[in-house]
């Protein structure tokens, strides 16, 4: 399983304060703001806080958005591998 994620501890620290504010915004935990963000870019009629956050971070990082969607996808099925023994 390829990692699309790095484990740089500095990284983590910076992953796990994103986690925890997409968890006081939305509620759901394990998520990043940029999956958020792209979780409703993808919907026909994306809100305009995703629409101007996405520019923002598509700006900084192309396809930024996507990727973090896969990063907590791959970070999950790690997750998973580790809870399955």
């Amino acid at each position: 399983m390829a990692q699309t994620f790095r484990n740089v501890y500095f990284l983590v620290i910076l992953r796990g304060i994103d986690i925890l504010f997409c968890t006081w915004i939305w509620r759901n935990y394990d998520i990043t703001i940029s999956s958020m963000c792209g979780l409703e870019l993808r919907r026909p009629l994306p809100k305009l806080w995703a629409r101007w956050l996405g520019a923002f971070l598509n700006w900084l990082q192309p396809g930024h958005c996507e990727s973090a969607i896969i990063a907590d996808q791959a970070r999950c099925q790690a997750a998973l591998v580790i809870l399955s023994g």
